[in-house]
């Protein structure tokens, strides 16, 4: 008797799964920005999250906590991101000089490709420094510090800047950019007037660097 081919199909999944899951976290966070972008940080609430993201109470509650969870962890989250995004910039510099011109130039891109999360930065700080992760907020200050007073100090000991505490340098070089850019992101959302700080690139890396230059 000849034998008789079989048909069976080979095996399949039973039903196609997702690449990957829904980033449920990043859903609400990205809804709390949205709020605060048409309102300002006042306008992060549990309700209006919901009605952006679809998330339930349960689902808000889980990852954050409450309201106040929500605006620390995307401050937070913001903070780090452009903390490496400047940090990235100076390793990549060569020279003391250009370290100190991509500090300025890797802060102020960062703004202006990111507005909504920078100003949400700078409008959510004081509530954060308010509330219980303060002791975060002071730790996370105190290392972005520490890692450019520890860049800066070599420098300063070669000669190649200022004989001036390393503490303040970082200050001199970051706070006319970071003025700057606080007035732009606070007339960008309201009237508008301002030029945008890529208008001064040039002549604010140019400042900072004579600000520390020896």
């Amino acid at each position: 008797m000849a034998s008789r081919t079989s048909t069976k199909s080979p095996t399949t999944p039973a039903a196609a799964q997702p690449a990957e899951p829904v980033d449920r976290r990043q859903d609400i966070l990205n809804a709390a920005l949205a709020c605060a972008a048409e309102g300002g940080v006042d306008a992060v609430t549990i309700d209006g999250v919901r009605a952006r993201c679809g998330a339930s109470v349960g689902s808000i509650y889980h990852h954050f906590g409450n309201r106040d969870g929500i605006v620390a962890a995307l401050f937070f989250d913001i903070f780090h991101d452009q903390s490496r995004s400047v940090q990235a910039q100076l390793d990549a510099a060569q020279g003391v000089e250009a370290g100190v011109l991509a500090l300025v130039t890797g802060y102020l891109d960062w703004v202006v490709a990111q507005p909504e999360r920078a100003r949400f930065m700078f409008q959510a700080r004081g509530a954060v420094a308010a509330g219980p992760r303060t002791p975060d907020l002071a730790e996370a200050a105190r290392r972005r510090n520490q890692a450019l007073v520890a860049w800066f100090e070599p420098h300063r000991q070669s000669g190649a800047l200022r004989d001036l505490p390393c503490e303040l340098m970082p200050s001199l070089v970051m706070g006319p950019v970071q003025s700057y850019c606080r007035a732009w992101l606070s007339e960008r959302s309201g009237l508008g007037g301002l030029p945008s700080p890529i208008t001064y690139r040039a002549e604010l890396a140019d400042a900072a660097w004579r600000a520390v230059r020896a």
